[in-house]
């Protein structure tokens, strides 16, 4: 295989980044983060004076109540720039009047998606280190971590993250809109996922939901794993859970996306 498709799409990808969307971006998602540790630190501190219920503890797992809420920021930050930006390609090249004929190209959709969410990926990676100095000042720190583990962690909540952005690519592409689904999904992610606490505070029905969203235990296993040292052998369940559910998300989607191309391309002009 030569991938041409997957290195174009690099290429094209990395040039608009340069010269397209400059530090604004950059500084919005930094920017984020930063008032999220802020809105922690000061609801801990002053509002809570440091205190912590005995049930936040036992599901949380820890004690770290800053690291705790920091890392679950940082998880969303990476999962809402990477979803975001992988979803919107193709109803980016409607708008812009590049879907026709990249439709008429050799348009392989594997490397297609794959080339943006690597540029995306780096993009990101360098936000979200900043973001974490950032947060340093905030109290985070790390606890036992497990690096190996986190590593594997990580790689896998890159799956998990396309195959949310290829439903949401399909919403977005089908129904001509980006504003109201992407706002939608990322609200329900930051309620359902334990970014800001653990999921067993939501009502029964909601945990199952939240089971079914497999941001929900790379979150978990995130915190895991940088805080409480979690080996692969703590998280093999869930990263085999998280492993499966992302493959169905994105069977799924690459075939919703399919029907969304066709009806997008039926309504150009019409």
């Amino acid at each position: 295989m030569d991938f041409k498709t997957l290195k174009a799409t690099l290429k094209k990808n990395i040039v608009v980044r340069l010269r397209a969307y400059q530090m604004e971006f950059f500084l919005g998602s930094v920017l984020t983060s930063f008032y999220t540790a802020l809105g922690a630190w000061l609801a801990y501190n002053v509002l809570f004076k440091n205190n912590l219920s005995e049930d936040f503890i036992t599901y949380s797992g820890t004690g770290n109540y800053m690291s705790y809420i920091i890392i679950g920021g940082l998880a969303f930050l990476f999962t809402v720039r990477t979803c975001l930006n992988v979803s919107r390609s193709l109803i980016s090249e409607l708008r812009e009047g590049t879907l026709e004929s990249l439709m008429l190209a050799p348009f392989r959709r594997a490397e297609y998606f794959a080339g943006n969410m690597l540029v995306q990926t780096v993009t990101t990676l360098f936000e979200t280190f900043v973001a974490t100095l950032v947060a340093l000042p905030f109290g985070f720190r790390l606890g036992h971590t497990n690096f190996a583990a986190f590593i594997c962690v990580f790689l896998l909540s890159l799956l998990a993250f396309f195959a949310v952005s290829m439903l949401l690519g399909f919403v977005m592409l089908y129904t001509r809109d980006t504003y109201i689904s992407q706002n939608t999904l990322f609200a329900s992610m930051a309620l359902l996922c334990g970014i800001t606490f653990p999921v067993e505070y939501l009502p029964v029905g909601l945990q199952v939901v939240s089971k079914l969203i497999p941001v929900t235990d790379v979150v978990k296993m995130y915190r895991g794993t940088l805080l409480s040292g979690a080996a692969l052998s703590d998280i093999t369940e869930g990263m085999i859970w998280v492993a499966a559910l992302s493959s169905v998300y994105i069977v799924i989607g690459m075939g919703l996306m399919k029907k969304a191309e066709i009806a997008a391309l039926e309504k150009i002009g019409g």
